[in-house]
């Protein structure tokens, strides 16, 4: 098509990003593959600003969990992937899950770390003298429950992410276009896109990437697209701490007794978040709410966000006496409101669309950050050789939803991915 862009990203977040950068690597960009990223606010003002920038790997899906170790190498290596760098730590993590060894039935860890050790990622028990040093002793453990290492998770900072994104954007020579809303779109005989309508003019193109997030639904519904996104809100808050409480190399700690994230962030910051909740009513509340919210994904820009109620923080505030002891009476130093960005069965949505052919969906199910490089790579391969040589994704393929509604995702509990898995 004259004068069109070879590929329009919608979506300035970690993974619209990705897409772009990679794919302008591979296609070395010249006039004639022009790549365009368009975000209607600016870049990482979703939720890519609110993240908690933890990179890991263990996932109940083995194909996830071999995508994720990728990722991380990528992030190790970034240069080698997007031409820049970003600040990261390498503490690892210490998961914390119930002991029920003495159950008949198997126990959900063994067989997450079995799965790991069949996809040679390291994730293994470790018993309370280990938990302990790699704690500096200041954790509360306990009897009743057991530990598992993860030694290559890693931290990273959600200011120096942005940075990176950006500056690989220009480095790359993306044309990106901030405070861009897509309105609408047309398609030719074929039903292919052919231009994206924005609220500066319409934008033509070869191949469209959908990075839109929890904006999707609304997004491609004039398109005949149903497309499983809502949004699962996630309270995070930082605690005050003496430099003294906790050592500076402190292990992520994954905290499935109390359902807390815990990290140290920031010189004397613990911060702390929520896992996503994995049981059936949850899914489908978020979903019907959702359904039933006018501001729609616009509401990640809420004012209200950064607002705490009192119960919330007592809450937390619990969670982190129970895991840090020693701390004793921690000192609130602010928090927020994010999101995640979950389908039906809680798995990210990626590769082509099984009804438009020049339509690409790479949408991170709440996991985005640790994804990113990967998915960008991923989707950057399929796009200008037409399949991805190391990975099958029909896992994650949207078509998984074609043929099933909803509510059999939510009914048949085996399709959850398990409470005490990730």
């Amino acid at each position: 098509m004259k004068d069109a862009y070879h590929t329009v990203i919608i979506g300035g977040g970690c993974l619209g990003v990705a897409c772009a950068v990679s794919l302008a690597r591979a296609l070395k960009t010249t006039d004639y593959h022009r790549i365009c990223l368009i975000e209607k606010a600016v870049l990482g003002a979703g939720l890519s600003s609110r993240h908690s920038a933890i990179v890991r790997s263990a996932n109940s899906s083995p194909i996830a969990a071999r995508v994720a170790k990728k990722s991380t190498q990528y992030w190790k290596e970034l240069k080698n992937i997007w031409g820049v760098t970003a600040p990261l730590s390498q503490t690892g993590a210490i998961w914390i899950g119930k002991n029920s060894y003495k159950q008949k039935t198997p126990n959900a860890w063994r067989q997450l770390a079995q799965k790991m050790q069949d996809n040679h990622i390291e994730f293994y028990p470790i018993d309370n003298k280990k938990a302990k040093s790699l704690t500096s002793g200041q954790i509360r453990l306990d009897e009743d429950e057991l530990y598992y290492f993860e030694p290559d998770v890693l931290q990273l900072e959600a200011s120096g992410i942005l940075q990176a994104m950006q500056q690989a954007l220009s480095l790359n020579k993306v044309d990106v276009k901030e405070h861009t809303e897509v309105t609408s779109f047309t398609t030719d005989h074929s039903g292919k896109i052919n231009s994206v309508i924005t609220s500066k003019g319409k934008i033509n193109c070869t191949h469209v990437i959908n990075a839109s997030g929890g904006w999707s639904p609304r997004l491609f519904a004039q398109l005949g697209l149903d497309i499983p996104i809502a949004l699962e809100p996630v309270y995070a808050a930082n605690w005050l701490i003496s430099a003294a409480d906790l050592p500076t190399n402190l292990p992520i700690i994954a905290d499935f007794i109390n359902r807390a994230y815990f990290r140290r962030w920031r010189g004397s910051i613990l911060h702390m978040h929520q896992p996503r909740k994995r049981n059936v009513s949850h899914i489908s509340s978020s979903f019907s709410y959702s359904l039933m919210n006018p501001l729609g994904s616009d509401i990640i820009y809420d004012a209200s966000n950064y607002a705490v109620t009192y119960a919330q923080l007592q809450h937390y505030s619990d969670k982190v006496v129970n895991r840090f002891p020693a701390i004793g009476k921690p000192l609130y130093a602010g928090g927020y409101v994010s999101y995640f960005d979950i389908t039906p069965d809680l798995k990210f949505i990626l590769g082509q669309d099984d009804q438009i052919e020049n339509l690409y969906h790479c949408l991170g199910g709440g996991q985005a950050l640790k994804y990113a490089p990967a998915f960008g790579e991923l989707i950057s391969e399929l796009i200008t050789t037409g399949r991805t040589q190391e990975f099958d994704l029909s896992e994650f393929s949207i078509s998984r939803f074609g043929t099933k509604n909803l509510v059999d995702f939510w009914s048949h509990p085996e399709n959850i991915l398990n409470e005490d898995s990730l």
